[in-house]
């Protein structure tokens, strides 16, 4: 049944965008708050696609953490779940994305016209200026910048570096909250998986980051914090809904999800 229900999913998705993209191409000439429309408008299509195929559910918590105006998500990144649902958490989000996604047909145009900072990883120190220009011209206008610090999606129980982009935007914005995400995604929708679980996936907005810490400091407390969290919504996701190990990086993964469920009892 989980099979049928995944396959059902993945037909409704591609059909579904591609009907999406054809009705909505016309806005793509109308700016870019129409085309974050057509945004919002698709990643609210595939929750329900998820809601009522695989039954997929979302939670969010800590949503008291989140100021009305501009910030800075950092968000841990396991799944293309996160990817969607931040659309309808927050009003007007701006990710930070590798710019070969723009050069995708269709979808990267509108990625590009809604106004999504798009960086070139391999451009070193300019594409930190650019990744920085971006993000004030997002602020600017009060929007929410959001970033994946390991760069890509990463499996349950993994442990990824987080890289120092973040810290950049943390001492370019000083008056800006920066707020840690977690999450368990990766759980009920793993990377590059055909398979899709149901269950209530969580997203938490932790507290703000302290202003004024040195880089070293944030960028350990910023990683304990969301890989913390995130591990113990890992361990409570398994527990409740009896979900496999989807496939880890990490040797030490399955090691990482009892630990978590021994901190959590604790």
């Amino acid at each position: 049944m989980r099979t049928l229900r995944a396959l059902l999913f993945n037909v409704l998705f591609f059909g579904g965008t591609a009907a999406l993209c054809i009705v909505l191409t016309p806005l793509m000439v109308c700016g870019r708050k129409a085309n974050q429309f057509v945004g919002h408008a698709w990643c609210r299509l595939i929750q329900f696609m998820l809601r009522y195929s695989v039954n997929m559910r979302k939670r969010f918590v800590g949503l008291e953490n989140l100021p009305d105006g501009p910030c800075i998500l950092v968000a841990k990144h396991q799944s293309a779940w996160e990817t969607l649902t931040f659309h309808t958490v927050v009003n007007d989000p701006a990710y930070i994305l590798k710019k070969e996604l723009t050069r995708i047909p269709l979808v990267g145009q509108f990625l590009v016209l809604s106004g999504q900072i798009a960086v070139d990883r391999s451009a070193g120190g300019s594409a930190l200026k650019d990744m920085i220009k971006g993000a004030s011209k997002a602020l600017e206008e009060s929007r929410q910048v959001i970033i994946f610090p390991e760069g890509t999606r990463t499996p349950p129980g993994s442990n990824r570096p987080y890289h120092p982009g973040i810290y950049a935007l943390y001492k370019a914005f000083p008056e800006t909250d920066v707020i840690p995400v977690a999450l368990n995604s990766g759980m009920f929708w793993g990377r590059d998986s055909f398979m899709k679980y149901g269950g209530r996936v969580t997203m938490e907005f932790l507290p703000p980051m302290e202003k004024g810490l040195d880089r070293k400091t944030f960028m350990t407390e910023i990683k304990t914090r969301i890989d913390q969290r995130t591990r113990e919504l890992e361990a409570e996701a398994q527990s409740e809904f009896q979900l496999p190990m989807l496939t880890s990086d990490d040797i030490d993964a399955e090691k990482a999800i009892e630990d978590a469920k021994t901190d959590s009892a604790k």
